[in-house]
């Protein structure tokens, strides 16, 4: 062996410039495997190349003027910027937006009236994509111009969009409000001249929350951008009506923030809450209040930035809390689009809310909590700050006897651990740094969170056997375009856990919260800024040790069963009433039963229903109730059913809805050349405190391990083939 190894090396000559100091008997790396090295290392240099262009692709490209292109691998993992269908990209009408709310108990009417003012001297075709309440009942749309009001008709969607194109081609004026989801809508006008102002005035009605002894409304005034996994953009084709997403987006350049900037809006309510009030406040703005001798108040917002959702809160006096709140009101007659008859509508409708029983519940049972934060790019800025400072305080509630773990998500899903910790001081410490080290960067790949957050596999059994409540907070703005994906995975994996949900940010996706926490038998949190994530983290926490009542039921005394919704109830905890939609055939049931479970025991209580009020509003809460409810238990089985359903319930209701849009038609045309219209959008604020991510593309695709390797393997071949040419020159000597 020795003599062999001997033998391969060479002695060394004299009197010349080259020294062979290893001669081998054969070449170690033959040609073929340098030219493999290299050509990987290029492919897949070549492939991250092809990931960047296509990206930046995806927004020079344009589509129909109704959409808006969609690119999932910008900045911020999932920013949709607007593209018109000329070049005059830059032309945006000035808007104003003045918001008149009545709020009568538990339900807020609200009428929104945008201005549109064309500044420049061309004509132009306008559209503004806006935030509404999730649980907003759209059913009016008047179109002002000059002394004129122009009322709206409901009609399917495709329908509408066809009486609009042909009156934005016949020259006249025109408007279009559809809904792109439960709470984002556009409103589009056609045919605005120079220096013209055209008024689009819309109403909706919703439901008012009340949760630990306070009302609450939020009216939300921008949007923050969203992210769609590139998976769903491979299956556009199967699923157009999710895609319907392509006209959500903000443009973040700086033109387009000025633009913005000089948007104002004004708000004006009537407060009329029926009982005293010890106090009124705004955690997000600066308000006025002016109190009124029949007892309500007025509060104003004047010349706002749109760049964060308003919150109003109230109190009422402690000896005049609430405890259950019914109100009802008969059906009225009703126009069927389809058939243009008047149906009378003897139904009564109700909204009912009712506190659970003031019961201490046990909470020394263990629990595994798990914190889902999300890191994602949408999350940069003042949001990451509060879903950091949230899980901080989640932890110091933590007790001896629960478990733990912490699931940080953007492009892929960082554990803190394999599996839920145990409290201990060694394990919380480690928490915190890993909290305090989270970064906000990639996309929003939330299913992948889901998936690792509810890791049930079908056998209920076994879930309901285990000691431990288990509970997921999910902590996030909710910047998602893919909602009915996530809902579908929620409602699949749920198993026995319980889901809750915090929204983060100045504008967060309540709908996408909302939804998941009412499939996820949770509860939906909203902090807005940084002085309230202590207060409301630690609420919650104490409030989700244990249910107060749990497997509630409705029933009249007969034993039949009303017609309500949501259709499953979840738990109710301390200080989260029950609020229902109910509608009833006939008014002569006289008393509502309310059964549930309480620590164990069975419990009910009765509610006598009210004859007829004054209340209107009522119906179209049912009916909004009732579309949230089909659409959530969409799937692609029941798809075209559910299409018919909606839109049946929408045109009885003359709600807006993914089916149907209003139309408003001016019969006079005004312009004799519509087809050089210039088309520009109002641009949206970017949400106060949020910061436009880097510029790599942050999305889940393996864009930055492609770098490496191919970088990698591109060294490796240059160290081989700088090897190789030594080698060649050592045997030429």
């Amino acid at each position: 062996m020795k003599k062999e190894f001997s033998a391969s090396l060479a002695a060394t000559t004299t009197g010349d410039d080259c020294a062979v100091a290893l001669a081998p008997n054969h070449q170690w790396w033959p040609d073929w495997l340098f030219d493999l090295l290299q050509g990987c290392g290029l492919l897949l240099l070549a492939v991250l190349l092809f990931n960047l262009l296509t990206s930046v692709s995806a927004i020079a490209s344009t589509q129909s003027p109704e959409d808006m292109v969609l690119n999932p691998e910008w900045p911020g993992a999932g920013t949709l910027e607007w593209q018109g269908d000329n070049t005059n990209n830059n032309i945006a009408p000035g808007l104003k937006t003045d918001v008149n709310m009545q709020v009568s108990g538990l339900t807020n009417r609200v009428t929104v009236t945008q201005h549109y003012t064309n500044h420049s001297e061309q004509w132009l075709n306008g559209r503004y994509l806006f935030p509404l309440p999730e649980n907003a009942a759209v059913d009016s749309l008047q179109m002002k111009i000059g002394e004129r009001l122009i009322a709206g008709q409901i009609k399917p969607r495709k329908e509408a969009r066809q009486i609009y194109e042909q009156a934005k081609a016949d020259g006249k004026r025109a408007s279009l409000l559809s809904q792109q989801r439960p709470n984002l809508f556009t409103a589009e006008v056609a045919n605005l001249g120079p220096g013209q102002t055209l008024e689009i005035r819309f109403s909706y009605q919703q439901a008012l929350d009340y949760r630990d002894g306070q009302f609450n409304l939020r009216f939300p005034m921008t949007l923050t951008p969203r992210y769609i996994p590139a998976a769903m953009l491979t299956s556009a084709a199967k699923l157009p009506e999710v895609l319907s997403l392509q006209t959500l987006m903000v443009d973040n350049t700086a033109l387009r923030q000025e633009q913005a900037s000089a948007n104002r809006t004004s708000i004006n309510i009537v407060l009329d809450a029926g009982l005293p009030l010890a106090s009124v406040s705004s955690a997000s703005h600066q308000i006025q209040q002016q109190p009124q001798d029949d007892g309500s108040m007025v509060i104003t917002l004047l010349n706002a930035l749109p760049d964060r959702d308003f919150v109003l809160d109230w109190q009422p006096q402690a000896a005049n809390a609430p405890a259950a709140a019914l109100y009802s009101q008969l059906g009225q007659t009703y126009n069927h689009s389809t058939d243009n008859h008047d149906t009378p509508d003897t139904s009564r409708y109700s909204l009912l809310m009712m506190m659970p029983p003031a019961v201490k519940p046990q909470t020394d049972n263990p629990r595994e909590l798990i914190l889902v934060i999300d890191t994602s790019g949408s999350m940069a800025g003042d949001a990451m700050a509060q879903a950091k400072s949230a899980v901080l305080y989640a932890l110091s509630g933590l007790k001896p006897q629960d478990s733990f773990n912490i699931l940080a998500f953007s492009s892929d899903v960082q554990p803190l651990a394999p599996q839920a910790l145990p409290v201990t001081a060694h394990n919380i410490g480690l928490a915190q740094q890993f909290v305090r080290s989270l970064e906000a960067n990639g996309g929003t790949e939330m299913a992948k969170a889901l998936q690792l957050a509810l890791p049930f596999t079908g056998d209920t059994v076994a879930n309901e056997s285990e000691a431990a409540l288990r509970q997921v907070i999910f902590m996030t703005d909710g910047a998602v375009g893919n909602e009915d994906q996530l809902f579908t995975l929620i409602r699949d994996r749920l198993g026995n856990n319980r889901l809750f949900t915090i929204g983060i940010g100045s504008a967060p996706n309540s709908h996408f919260m909302r939804r998941a926490a009412e499939l996820g038998r949770g509860t939906f949190t909203y902090i807005g800024n940084m002085q309230q994530v202590e207060q409301q983290t630690v609420s919650l926490l104490n409030k989700i040790a244990a249910p107060v009542l749990t497997d509630v039921q409705l029933h009249y005394a007969d034993g039949t069963v009303p017609d309500y919704w949501p259709a499953h109830i979840p738990d109710l905890y301390m200080g989260e009433p029950m609020l229902l939609s109910l509608r009833e055939r006939s008014a002569e049931q006289k008393a509502l039963i309310v059964s549930g479970n309480l620590q164990g025991q069975f419990w009910q209580q009765q509610v006598l229903l009210q004859a007829d009020t004054d209340k209107r509003g009522l119906d179209l809460l049912w009916a909004r109730q009732q579309i949230a409810s089909l659409e959530l238990a969409r799937s692609s089985d029941n798809a075209e059913r559910t299409a018919k359903q909606v839109t049946a319930l929408a045109l009885t209701y003359h709600l807006v809805s993914s089916y149907t849009s209003l139309v408003a038609v001016d019969i006079t045309p005004v312009n004799t050349d519509p087809q050089h219209n210039a088309v520009g959008e109002v641009a949206n604020m970017n949400p106060a405190g949020w910061q436009a991510p880097g510029n790599m593309p942050q999305t889940a695709t393996n864009s930055r391990l492609l770098l490496l390797m191919g970088t990698l393997l591109l060294i490796v071949a240059m160290l081989l083939g700088i090897w190789k040419r030594q080698f060649a020159a050592t045997r030429s000597c």
